[in-house]
């Protein structure tokens, strides 16, 4: 009987009494790609598109069946001119990846982004100097990727430096003003406008 592959990493796991004398060849190879899964790579993108194997279509019985897809951590290098599409490859994978997009310009148009695929779902867009945690759902040709990074909750973060965009006005409960702008946080705090403010001050004295 022949050996068979599991689903998203193509491990050879060999048939009873088969490999005779060479299953230790086997074992060895598949001891690399668990050494890969706990380990990091850097990957080189150039022009717009690039396929990142995770399980090879057909593995090979005795041969080490390594791709780059199977580090957890890898971190995308290159000088790039536009957006990269990276597709995550095949669609039926299931994998988790950290992703880190240090690419840098080749112009003076960028930086660029790296977009995450792998099927017709959800791609996810890494913008230059950013990282995000991932996963390939490995649905088939509908496969999504989907951020964890982005619905990430914390009890005690700490946040020592960047900027915060896009998020909703914090509640004066919370710290906040509860508004975006500087008359709506007066309003909200009850404060008057500065209108007021002058005209009391003087009034007072």
């Amino acid at each position: 009987m022949a050996s068979s592959y599991t689903t998203n990493l193509g491990i050879e796991e060999i048939a009873t009494g088969e490999q005779s004398g060479t299953w230790g060849d086997t074992t060895n190879f598949n001891h690399d790609i668990f050494d890969r899964i706990v380990a990091y790579k850097a990957v080189a993108l150039s022009g717009t598109t690039h396929t990142l194997t995770v399980r090879e279509a057909s593995p090979g019985s005795g041969t080490e069946n390594l791709q780059d897809g199977m580090y957890r951590v890898i971190k995308f290098t290159g000088a790039l001119g536009a957006n990269n599409t990276v597709t995550i490859a095949p669609n039926t994978t299931q994998v988790y990846l950290m992703v880190v997009n240090a690419t840098t310009d080749s112009g003076s148009s960028g930086p660029y982004s790296v977009i995450l695929s792998q099927g017709s779902g959800a791609n996810i867009t890494i913008p230059n100097g950013f990282a995000n945690f991932v996963y390939g759902d490995g649905a088939g040709s509908g496969a999504a990727v989907v951020s964890i990074t982005d619905t990430l909750t914390m009890s005690a973060p700490k946040i020592t430096g960047g900027v915060i965009t896009g998020i909703t006005d914090l509640a004066v409960a919370d710290g906040g003003t509860g508004a975006s702008t500087a008359a709506a946080a007066r309003t909200s705090l009850g404060a008057a406008a500065d209108g007021d403010a002058v005209a009391m001050s003087i009034a007072l004295g």
